[in-house]
Order: structure tokens, then C-alpha cells, then sequence
């Protein structure tokens, strides 16, 4: 069982996403902001973060760049969510996501991308 942790701002995403990583065996955990998501890494050690790119108070691919740039983080397989249209599939892979997947999220992607290196 993997840890996740799902940073969003919108709660019935977190919850969504939730329900389905338990499902699928893995250990969610929530974050709704950028400062949420550091306090959560503080304490908590996930395998995966499932991150959005638009938050209330942070850009998802500026927190992708820290989490590469962290010492503690940079092992994390990143996974950028976002509703964007079209996709910012070439920024997530330059600010070192390992995928992204557009919402609403298909739950079999994202069982592809928490299982492999990378997914679009």
C-alpha cells in the first residue's frame, strides 16, 4: 500500500480521488493548498503526489520545480492534474512532473500513471 497525496482545491476531487486510490489499495492523503501540501510532506512520507496545477495560493508547476529541487522530495513520483484545455502536458515534463492527466480525471490513467513512469 503506497501513500498519495492529492493536492487540490476542490474538496469533491480530493474526495473522489480518494475513494478511488483506497480501492485500488493505496493510502490517500489530502492537501488543499501549496502550504497544505509542505506541512503534509513534513510529517507524512508519500510515494506519489498527485498535484493541480491551479491552487489558491500557488502555481502546481512552480511547487513540481521546489519538489524536484528539495533534497527530501526530488525521489517522488509527481503526477500534474488540471483541467486546463489544451493540456500542459510539455510544462509538466519541464518542471519534472513524471505525467499529467487531464480532468475529469479516467480512473484507469491513473492507475497506469501511480504504476508507471510516466503518462499522458
Amino acid at each position: 500500500m503506497a501513500k498519495v497525496l492529492i493536492v487540490d482545491d476542490e474538496h469533491l476531487t480530493i474526495e473522489m480521488l480518494s475513494s478511488f486510490l483506497n480501492l485500488i489499495g493505496h493510502q490517500p492523503i489530502g492537501a488543499m493548498s501549496g502550504r497544505q501540501m509542505w506541512d503534509k510532506l513534513a510529517y507524512e512520507d508519500p510515494e506519489a503526489i498527485l498535484l493541480d496545477i491551479m491552487l489558491p495560493d500557488s502555481n502546481g508547476l512552480d511547487l513540481c520545480r521546489e519538489l524536484r529541487r528539495n533534497a527530501q522530495t526530488r525521489h517522488l513520483k509527481i503526477i500534474m492534474i488540471s483541467a486546463y484545455s489544451p493540456p500542459l502536458t510539455r510544462e509538466a515534463e519541464a518542471a519534472g512532473a513524471n505525467g499529467y492527466l487531464a480532468k475529469p480525471i479516467n480512473l484507469d490513467k491513473l492507475k497506469l500513471a501511480l504504476g508507471s513512469a510516466s503518462v499522458r
